[in-house]
């Protein structure tokens, strides 16, 4: 039986992964924001699996406070190890908002704390060969890498944003297997999901940026039909391949920005110091 950390799971695709890997047998830890829902998919959750491979627990990742009780939590309670990360939660705002702990919300919620659940499971990971699993976007394509300007709040845009932490999810995969990939047998992925039928271009915003999302995935995929993506990352032994990009269970090549190791270095550099980790340390 694998043991999976998923983030996000009270919708879209990571409560449709946490069926999928409850339903082939696994073990799942799940985290979300919202206590009602958590309760609400407890409760769905037990009519069906066993109460044994499932686990919940409430993080809000705009406070970095959650976030590191939430870790501690999950490394007590599970310090013989996890075979799987994957990290899927993310945010949309419609207008830009600083979290309690001074970053752009973004910037926080979708590449922050990743990062920072990355890093600090390591210890868990090592212990079974685990793997990162991340959710990007074909979106990091239309993103710009500004080191001077991460959070992007220079002629501050959402969507904008949201692409930029996309490309930061993929360049940060890429470093976590150039630092860490043969020196601790670390495997880390990034999944292009593609055009999903979720909420979270609704979540929070005003009626009007509600119906344009509603039209713009009108014809998108449920999250069902996408998750078999994360499943072969999770169950392939080796997928040959150096790309650490998939889309559809299969490498996609991605762009010529991300492919720049001076723009992977500087992102994997700044993400550490601003979460005051010495990346040496997580070789020991």
């Amino acid at each position: 039986m694998k043991r999976i950390l998923i983030t996000g799971v009270t919708s879209g695709i990571g409560k449709a992964l946490m069926h999928y890997f409850l339903d082939h047998g696994e073990e799942v830890i799940g985290v979300a924001r919202d206590e009602e829902k958590i309760q609400s998919l407890r409760k769905t959750l037990s009519k069906k699996y066993e109460s044994k491979r499932i686990h919940l627990y409430r993080a809000d990742f705009s406070k970095m406070r959650d976030v590191k009780a939430m870790i501690a939590e999950v490394s007590n309670a599970f310090s013989d190890g996890l075979d799987a990360l994957i990290n899927n939660a993310a945010v949309f705002p419609h207008k830009k908002r600083i979290t309690e702990d001074g970053f752009e919300t973004q910037f926080q919620v979708n590449h922050l704390v990743p990062a920072l659940l990355s890093f600090e499971m390591f210890p868990l990971l090592k212990k079974r060969l685990g793997r990162i699993i991340t959710t990007s976007s074909d979106l990091h394509k239309k993103a710009k890498f500004d080191p001077d300007d991460l959070e992007g709040l220079k002629r501050y845009h959402p969507l904008r944003i949201y692409a930029r932490t996309k490309l930061y999810n993929l360049l940060f995969t890429i470093a976590l297997n150039d630092r860490y990939g043969e020196k601790i047998g670390l495997r880390a992925f990034a999944v292009h999901p593609g055009k999903v039928k979720t909420r979270i271009g609704e979540k929070g915003k005003r009626r009007l940026y509600g119906a344009v999302w509603r039209f713009f995935t009108r014809k998108a995929l449920p999250p069902h039909r996408v998750v078999f993506t994360y499943g072969l990352l999770v169950y392939e032994k080796d997928p040959k391949t150096i790309i650490p990009y998939f889309h559809r269970g299969q490498p996609l090549r991605y762009s010529d920005v991300a492919l720049n190791r001076d723009n992977v270095n500087r992102l994997f550099d700044e993400t550490a110091a601003l979460l005051n980790i010495d990346p040496n340390e997580k070789l020991t």
